[in-house]
């Protein structure tokens, strides 16, 4: 089985099944502990067997909304749509079924509008009071698409890239198949416990999306907003990255991807990236792949923490370096190893040829929290808006 194929069918898969894993991970371990308590304890938990009715209803809708997905994206993407025929998902990719539900609270609710202000507003704030309308912009990991269609809705030529499937399938079935404002609902906050102040605010309904994305073609200005947005599935680096890298899963030699490598030098007027940047394993790579991408004097507008995902994670991963004409190397490395502080990252991203314009530590905000929930995850990220020098005018300031 083709690997791409695997993937893309395992991730249908979870999204298929999903309801049997919600059932083992939520409701059984509930309904079991909830049978080994003596009668006098199940008393005194009277609400108990109301609360499991109400998860079985929860795991049933969204049920409903994942199948559909599951199905829907099938036909989009051009796979059979048996689920017969579609490779078995992993407990990862049942996982990630979960967050993407978290994730749609996030970018396509009213539960989301404020951390979408906190993130997506500075960064569309920055571009606005900079360039002008029609500029090209590129969101790489662009999650579900909202950014992206914010900055269309504003007049921006923008290009989303996304690599996970769980992402690519959703904000297509999200931008392309829900026409209307609140036409569908989902239970993101069943999975979570802790931290819940009243048990109903744990199973309540969620609607998506919280304004139509077709709102872009509203109005004769409008018309062609439908041209200034594409969203290209694949690597960051692979896609949009300079020649030379080093090869390896994430940057490879296959032709249409070095094809496409060299009709995005230069192409764009902005890149911002958002909860992005510290998702590389090796943040140099990012980094050149901005600055290739980027015009000359072209704006790089950041938001997130420096979370380094892949800390910890001594997963193996081959590379295979040019080390001379027509010569290669092939090495072995891992993921973790190049988790930088923040004053080695702004002295790197100086050294690679941009010059800072704004920046801004400490801007707290939660990614996916719960807005009802009596605790979240608070994040104090970086901001900043970086300019690429002009090439002959970081010539000289490197001979300085």
């Amino acid at each position: 089985m083709d690997e791409e194929y695997k993937a893309l069918t395992q991730t249908l898969h979870a999204f298929y099944t999903f309801d049997r894993w919600s059932y083992e991970q939520i409701y059984k371990p509930k309904s079991i502990k909830y049978k080994t308590l003596s009668a006098e304890e199940q008393r005194l938990l009277d609400f108990y067997p109301q609360f499991l009715s109400n998860l079985e209803q929860c795991m049933g809708i969204n049920d409903s909304f994942t199948k559909n997905l599951a199905l829907v994206a099938a036909q989009d993407w051009g796979v059979p749509t048996s689920p017969d025929e579609w490779a078995p998902s992993s407990h990862h990719e049942l996982d990630k079924v979960r967050s993407t539900l978290l994730q749609l609270a996030r970018e396509w609710s009213s539960d989301g509008v404020q951390e979408r202000q906190n993130t997506y507003g500075r960064i569309i704030e920055a571009i606005e009071s900079r360039i002008s309308k029609k500029s090209r912009i590129l969101v790489p990991g662009c999650g579900l698409g909202r950014l992206v269609y914010e900055f269309v809705r504003r007049g921006y030529w923008t290009q989303g890239n996304e690599v996970s499937y769980h992402m690519l399938l959703t904000s297509g079935f999200v931008l392309n198949r829900m026409p209307m404002a609140h036409s569908h609902s989902i239970f993101p906050y069943m999975f979570k416990s802790s931290h819940v102040a009243r048990r109903l605010f744990q199973v309540r309904a969620v609607t998506i999306p919280d304004e139509s994305p077709h709102k872009i073609f509203e109005g004769d200005e409008n018309q062609e907003a439908g041209d200034l947005m594409s969203m290209v599935a694949g690597s960051f680096v692979d896609l949009y990255g300079p020649r030379d890298l080093a090869l390896s899963e994430a940057y490879t030699d296959d032709a249409n991807a070095a094809e496409f490598r060299g009709e995005n030098a230069e192409a764009f007027d902005a890149v911002t990236t958002c909860f992005f940047l510290d998702t590389a394993h090796n943040v140099i790579d990012y980094i050149k792949t901005i600055h290739h991408c980027l015009r000359d004097g072209g704006l790089w507008v950041n938001f997130g923490p420096l979370l380094w995902h892949y800390e910890g994670d001594s997963t193996a991963l081959e590379v295979t370096r040019s080390t001379g004409e027509n010569e290669k190397e092939t090495m072995n490395t891992i993921m973790q190893g190049m988790e930088l502080s923040r004053d080695e990252l702004f002295s790197l991203i100086e050294k690679m040829g941009f010059t800072f314009e704004e920046s801004e530590s400490g801007n707290s905000t939660t990614y996916c929290g719960d807005p009802k929930a009596l605790g979240n995850f608070v994040y104090d990220a970086e901001f900043w808006v970086a300019r690429k020098i002009p090439e002959k005018n970081y010539d000289q300031t490197d001979e300085r």
